[in-house]
């Protein structure tokens, strides 16, 4: 859709991708929460969950439920928060699944935007670890 962030990213954004199929691609957020925070996002545009096919939903959850089991392993986190915004100041209105491994018992704002931009080095470490 035209406009939309997710439908139009530029090739640097893609460059963040660590996982693609036909009905979504898992990219590292580039504002992270935490080391290894993912966007499960849809390739078809959908302003949210409920307003997406349940069948396209289903394999997003299933996909993030993959990558966030990968995460426990390979990042070594404590636990992770999965989820959706829906409506709401700050969100992107198109479909998107958060992964974000947690640490330490220290809460951060739910699915709020980190502060600092994800370097090309931390993109090429959490992949690595995610295909060793």
């Amino acid at each position: 859709m035209k406009g939309c962030v997710f439908c139009e990213m530029p090739q640097k954004e893609l460059a963040r991708t660590i996982y693609d199929d036909k009905v979504c691609r898992i990219i590292l957020s580039k504002y992270p929460v935490e080391k290894g925070h993912l966007l499960v996002i849809s390739k078809g545009h959908y302003k949210d969950m409920l307003s997406t096919p349940d069948p396209i939903v289903s394999h997003m959850f299933n996909t993030a439920k993959r990558f966030g089991s990968k995460s426990k392993r390979k990042l070594k986190c404590m636990g992770m928060d999965i989820g959706v915004n829906i409506g709401g100041a700050g969100t992107v209105p198109h479909l998107h699944i958060h992964v974000i491994p947690r640490y330490s018992n220290r809460r951060k704002p739910h699915f709020a935007p980190g502060k600092h931009v994800i370097k090309d080095s931390e993109v090429d470490e959490v992949r690595r670890l995610f295909y060793m």
